[in-house]
């Protein structure tokens, strides 16, 4: 190997842990996916660092983890490892500016509220919210529908809309249990966004969640679409935030809550960050009475 690309193996393994396989002949090198691999080792993240993409063989369409490799860097690099990598990368491979369409709703998007309860795929929407704990004054709050035909038919769709009302991100989760694809989300650039921006009260305290689902269950949350979060929403609570902040991540997260509180607990946040430890197969939605008997006290 030339030096560039020892040096880019090595930033990769600092970023992502020891590699699963490496042949060197090639430029493939697989790794652990940080989203969805959850301490199995199943090494179902590729790099070629030949052609500087990545692709999660597992995850990549539920949580778009594929793409050029400074993408990868972007997410779960620090900002030194970034300036690193945008040093080695090709110059035909370093970003430009890419104006996205305007995005939309997905067609045939439906209120529940705008559609027949008799209606068979609305009983089918509605019922897989309710199984998950979901009222109705929720599927008010977030304006959440379904689509009953179409490219994301059979999806519960929650948008999300920044602090202009303007939509900027939505989820789109399959209510059939036996789907390949859970989620059908849009091309937007979710660590660009901030979800339901315009529903979030910076002068109250804060809840950090990992979906969207999990949001709607504690007031004035924020999910951060994955167990990581994006630079722009650290800088805006370092900003913004003047409550408390609370981590409450999935129970098979622990790890990355404590790394997160850690991050956090720093500067104009220090002492306001506070850390929910869900058990078991427990999840947000399963947090009952008193928020206040589940924190957990970091030493």
């Amino acid at each position: 190997m030339s030096d560039d690309k020892e040096i880019l193996v090595e930033l990769l393994r600092e970023v992502l842990g020891d590699e699963k396989l490496h042949y060197e002949h090639r430029g493939q090198i697989s790794f652990d996916c940080p989203e969805c691999d959850e301490d199995r080792h199943k090494g179902n993240l590729e790099v070629n660092y030949f052609s500087h993409v990545y692709k999660c063989w597992s995850c990549s369409d539920e949580n778009g983890t594929h793409g050029p490799l400074g993408k990868l860097f972007d997410k779960y690099g620090n900002k030194k490892q970034k300036k690193v990598y945008n040093i080695l990368q090709p110059e035909e491979n370093k970003p430009r500016e890419k104006k996205l369409p305007k995005l939309r709703l997905p067609d045939n998007f439906t209120l529940f509220r705008d559609s027949n309860p008799r209606y068979p795929v609305y009983q089918q929407a509605y019922s897989y919210l309710k199984n998950r704990g979901i009222t109705d004054d929720i599927i008010e709050k977030y304006g959440i529908g379904f689509c009953d035909k179409g490219n994301h038919f059979g999806r519960i769709v929650i948008p999300s809309y920044d602090k202009e009302g303007e939509l900027n991100y939505y989820i789109a989760r399959s209510w059939d249990p036996h789907t390949k694809a859970k989620y059908k989300n849009p091309e937007a650039e979710k660590d660009k966004i901030i979800f339901n921006e315009n529903l979030i009260d910076w002068d109250k305290d804060i809840f950090l969640v990992e979906g969207a689902f999990d949001s709607v269950f504690l007031p004035n949350s924020i999910p951060m679409l994955g167990k990581h979060m994006s630079d722009l929403l650290f800088e805006t609570l370092y900003e913004k935030a003047t409550g408390n902040i609370t981590i409450c991540l999935d129970s098979d997260a622990w790890g990355d809550s404590v790394k997160l509180y850690h991050n956090l607990n720093g500067g104009g946040l220090y002492g306001r960050v506070k850390i929910i430890k869900i058990t078991g197969d427990s999840d947000v939605a399963d947090l009952r009475g008193d928020i206040n008997d589940y924190y957990y006290e970091m030493r």
